[in-house]
């Protein structure tokens, strides 16, 4: 276990590349400063959609993170460094800034189903790992668009950069804990709730409770399934990708 993270790093590597150069995020990245009335709606429209995209991904992360803590209660300890709910709001607070309703822009993406996770305790720590990944640019981005010309709300990655302090704790935690896990010891006898039904219909009903080495390996596999997810959410906003010519 204590090589998880340079494993997960090494070999979600490639997905990370693959999500980087899709759309919206390709464009996004890559953002020139504004010379006129189109271009600044280019570059809006490409924000807009990675700001619709990252929210369902939260939003996602959400139901799941929160389900797994009703079926491993030590997990909470990890839930609390994510403020989930902090991330969501400083999302529709930047979709309100730029004159669009979150539930408008995101119709599409709604159906999009999540991915046949391994299990929903992989699911769950594959979810975290994304998640704070997707935080250690964010102090950047959202210093390049305080400093820019576009006049584009940066709450969301406002919110994000504070999250990337949580990186080395999350790491130092996840070692502690999934050893308890693993044995068995934190699994909480309930109903699973609509994430945990959803999820365990998909793996059907395959046992949580693994080994260190398996566990990793679903870890990764799950880590690379969220960046598919990313990827197809972005492939399904509905505003047409944007491009400049």
């Amino acid at each position: 276990m204590h090589n998880l993270f340079s494993d997960l790093k090494a070999k979600t590597y490639n997905k990370h590349e693959e999500l980087e150069h899709s759309t919206p995020f390709a464009l996004f990245h890559n953002m020139a400063g504004c010379n006129d009335n189109e271009a600044h709606e280019v570059h809006r429209g490409n924000y807009l959609n990675v700001l619709c995209v990252m929210r369902e991904f939260h939003q996602h992360c959400k139901l799941v993170i929160n389900d797994a803590t009703e079926k491993y209660p030590t997990l909470q300890a990890l839930a609390n460094q994510f403020e989930t709910q902090a991330v969501i709001t400083a999302l529709d607070n930047d979709l309100a800034e730029l004159n669009s309703f979150s539930a408008q822009c995101t119709s599409e993406l709604q159906s999009v189903d999540l991915p046949n996770f391994q299990t929903l305790l992989s699911a769950t720590i594959s979810a975290m790992y994304v998640w704070l990944g997707s935080s250690m640019g964010a102090n950047i981005i959202s210093r390049r668009l305080e400093k820019s010309d576009y006049g584009f709300p940066t709450h969301y990655y406002q919110s994000m950069a504070k999250q990337a302090k949580a990186w080395p704790e999350f790491k130092q935690e996840v070692v502690r804990l999934l050893p308890l896990i693993i044995e068995g010891a934190d699994v909480a006898s309930q109903a699973g709730s609509q994430v945990d039904r959803q999820v365990d219909r998909q793996v059907d009903s395959r046992v949580e409770s693994q080994n260190s080495e398996t566990l990793s390996v679903a870890m990764i596999n799950d880590a690379n399934l969220w960046f598919d997810h990313l990827i197809l959410l972005g492939k399904s906003t509905n505003l047409p990708p944007q491009t400049l010519s």
